[in-house]
């Protein structure tokens, strides 16, 4: 009896040490103590295979990381493209251009290179720049994340983002934005060309073969002023004085290979001499006659050469000098030269001719020569030579300079010097400037 009774006593605290233990058990993997585990949990990470490693070593080809690595995009430099704009491109903002300049060591953004290869930080690996494989790794806790402080950015310039050809902004967040002028000032359009104070194109009075341009329109307004001071030869004698002023309108249409061109003149005259011209009071002004030509034109990239054809409308409302005008038609032939740079040589000459006595009846011939030292600037020189049957003879050095004020405007300023005179009114120099716009 006691020996039963013994027995089942230790079974029963036998059964109750089992029942225990399987619930210490159950509590702990319900429940498992912060930092520690009896069975712990896997976590996925990424190991990354070198590339240039010809076989798998854990310890030299393998490193182990929790995000995707940084790699690298090669991008080679255009025409146009600058710090900011290919930022823009890979990045969608002008503002990681500092990070493309540290990563290919550029001290300058302002003088990177057309063709210059670029690497490119980016944040996604570029597809078979590497081979990704992964493991299973078992850790306790993970340890506590060190934040550290970013370097300081070098100080690098602004980049230069190219609007247009224009003008270069420079710009970052909270800069106002300072427009420069461009390296190539645009004073010179879709026509390097201007016209003569004849209406034609050409320099001063020497007109060129070639046209204005194509489908351009040109007006123009000049004026002439010089001291007369001979007649047909004979120099005013001392306290004699005379003056003279022409105020030419000129219009002018160019098409692709012809050109027409009209002028009307004011003019007015103011001479008291007289002793040589019997005249103490010789003030006329009026209307000059006026002039429509029309001239042809072939051409290639070097050379041009030009035909043309005029016609002289007197108006009679200039009755000082010689005033036996009539109608008067003119034929006229030119080259030039068509140099890409530097300068360009014009040589032309026509014949004029009356119905009856008429003071243009005559011929021309001039030669000039024309400089471009920049964008802004053009030096012209030329020998003008005039014979008038019923006026007499001139020869002119012409010097000029053209100021290019915008596209498509520009100011033309002249001193024609007579090398020889005896026309009907004559002079020792002359002073000549027009303005002149087209589109």
């Amino acid at each position: 009896m006691n020996i039963r009774h013994h027995s089942y006593l230790l079974g029963c605290v036998l059964a109750l040490v089992m029942s225990g233990t399987a619930m210490a058990q159950s509590y702990y993997e319900a429940a498992p103590m912060e930092g520690y585990s009896m069975d712990p949990p896997y976590r996925e990470s990424h190991l990354y295979h070198n590339d240039n490693s010809s076989s798998v070593n854990a310890d030299s080809s393998w490193v182990e990381h929790d995000s995707l690595p940084t790699g690298h995009q090669t991008y080679v430099i255009k025409k146009g493209d600058t710090l900011g704009s290919i930022s823009k491109k890979f990045f969608g903002s002008t503002r990681q251009w500092k990070e493309i300049a540290r990563a290919n060591g550029i001290s300058d953004p302002a003088k990177i290179k057309v063709g210059q290869m670029l690497e490119i930080p980016t944040t996604d690996r570029e597809a078979g720049s590497g081979v990704i494989y992964r493991q299973r790794s078992r850790y306790i806790a993970d340890p506590a994340t060190v934040q550290t402080a970013p370097e300081p950015a070098a100080a690098l310039p602004l980049p230069p983002v190219t609007q247009n050809d224009d003008a270069v902004l420079y710009s970052d967040a909270g800069l106002p934005q300072i427009i420069l002028p461009s390296d190539k000032p645009k004073n010179r359009g879709k026509s390097d060309h201007h016209v003569t104070f004849n209406g034609l194109t050409g320099l001063v009075n020497t007109f060129a073969a070639y046209p204005l341009g194509e489908n351009i329109f040109s007006t123009a307004f000049g004026v002439i002023w010089n001291k007369i001071t001979r007649r047909e030869g004979d120099r005013l004698k001392n306290g004699e004085d005379a003056d003279y002023w022409e105020f030419p309108m000129l219009m002018t249409y160019a098409g692709e290979n012809f050109e027409v061109a009209f002028k009307l003149p004011f003019e007015s005259y103011d001479v008291f001499a007289p002793i040589t011209y019997n005249f103490r009071d010789g003030t006329d002004s009026g209307m000059g006659d006026a002039a429509l030509r029309l001239k042809f034109t072939s051409q290639n990239d070097d050379m041009a050469s030009c035909l043309g054809l005029g016609a002289i409308f007197p108006t009679s409302d200039i009755k000082i000098g010689n005033t036996e005008n009539d109608n008067a038609w003119e034929v006229f032939a030119g080259i030039s030269s068509k140099k890409k740079e530097g300068g360009n040589f014009h040589v032309n000459g026509g014949y004029q001719a009356g119905d009856g006595n008429t003071s243009h009846e005559g011929i021309f011939v001039n030669a000039g020569f024309e400089y471009d030292p920049n964008e802004s600037f053009t030096f012209m020189g030329e020998v003008n030579f005039y014979n008038r049957i019923n006026s007499g003879r001139s020869t002119d050095l012409t010097l000029g300079m053209r100021y290019h004020v915008k596209e498509g405007m520009s100011l033309t300023l002249a001193a024609p010097i007579a090398l020889s005179n005896d026309m009907f009114f004559g002079y020792d120099y002359r002073l000549q400037g027009m303005l002149q716009y087209h589109y």
